[in-house]
């Protein structure tokens, strides 16, 4: 097998990963295959060095753009992991506000205050 083909196969492979849908319950197996994937395309690219034969070309233009799909598909996958963990922070801050409704009030009554420096 030429050294193509073994990353049109990888890149294939990372295709159809993030082409599946990724839901809640399966997010963390497919950011672990995703990533594991992408270690092993990015070796197998950094062993690519020229001269190409027309049939590695050939493949390397069919490359393209499967590899603009993959790159649409992961930031989508990483948005939605960005929107999930702001919507977590939020419901940390509404549930310690919800224990505690008057911490963030500052309430003066009763204190002198200074306005000399």
């Amino acid at each position: 097998m030429n050294r193509v083909q073994a990353l049109y196969d990888t890149t294939s492979e990372l295709d159809t990963l993030v082409s599946q849908m990724v839901t809640a319950e399966n997010r963390e197996e497919v950011v672990h295959s995703l990533t594991e994937l992408l270690d092993v395309r990015s070796e197998q690219m950094e062993e690519l060095k020229p001269p190409f034969t027309p049939e590695e070309q050939q493949l390397g233009k069919e490359l393209l753009p499967m590899n603009e799909r993959i790159s649409k598909h992961v930031q989508r996958i990483f948005d939605q992991l960005k929107i999930d963990i702001r919507t977590i922070k939020k419901q940390q801050q509404s549930g310690k506000k919800y224990i505690n409704p008057y911490a963030s009030m500052q309430t003066l009554d009763g204190r002198f205050l200074d306005k000399r420096k």
